[in-house]
């Protein structure tokens, strides 16, 4: 059991490229006080600091490399440490819960819940091309479905089904927020 998570509601979210996990963060960020904290950070302040590309390849040519040189759980740690120095609120959410190390940080939180965001893969490749949050976000259908089933990518179906809560995101932002407030209801009621 984490020491750090002691009195906070720790929120993990799960799901593949351009489910909205950004957008449920934030709605959670501007609602409810929350802190954003993600695995990928690290990623892109490091890629940022050597003034290279922040691709998807470059991204996970480099969280493969620290996890060969330093452990499969390096982000994890890396991201522990952070909450630890940072954290000030009572909510904290973890965006981007891929790998079963990312699954078993978030459980050692005492009060954790791991929420699911579904979406279509037509509805999210639409979403990718328009935010163009990474270099290679403009690819065709069938390069996004291949991205979409990377090595770093295969354990999100698992972790989904082992979700608390699952949220259709497919729907617009209203149906989203909707379900959110419903969640957090029953999650600030324990």
């Amino acid at each position: 059991m984490s020491k750090i998570g002691k009195g906070k509601l720790v929120i993990g979210l799960v799901g593949p490229g351009g489910s909205g996990k950004d957008t449920v963060s934030s709605y959670l960020k501007k609602r409810y006080g929350a802190e954003e904290f993600r695995f990928s950070f690290f990623l892109v302040e490091t890629l940022k600091f050597f003034n290279l590309e922040v691709s998807r390849d470059n991204s996970t040519w480099l969280a493969n490399t620290l996890r060969h040189r330093f452990g499969r759980d390096v982000l994890t740690r890396a991201l522990e440490k952070k909450i630890e120095d940072l954290s000030q609120s009572k909510i904290v959410v973890i965006n981007g819960i891929r790998l079963p190390s990312d699954y078993k940080f978030l459980r050692s939180f005492e009060d954790n819940t791991l929420v699911a965001l579904e979406v279509p893969v037509k509805t999210r490749w639409e979403r990718v091309a328009k935010r163009k949050e990474k270099t290679d976000d403009r690819v065709s259908f069938t390069e996004f479905k291949k991205q979409t089933s990377t090595k770093n990518e295969k354990y999100i179906p698992a972790l989904m089904n082992k979700a608390d809560f699952i949220i259709d995101n497919g729907g617009g932002r209203a149906k989203m927020k909707k379900e959110v407030d419903k969640m957090m209801t029953q999650l600030l009621r324990k």
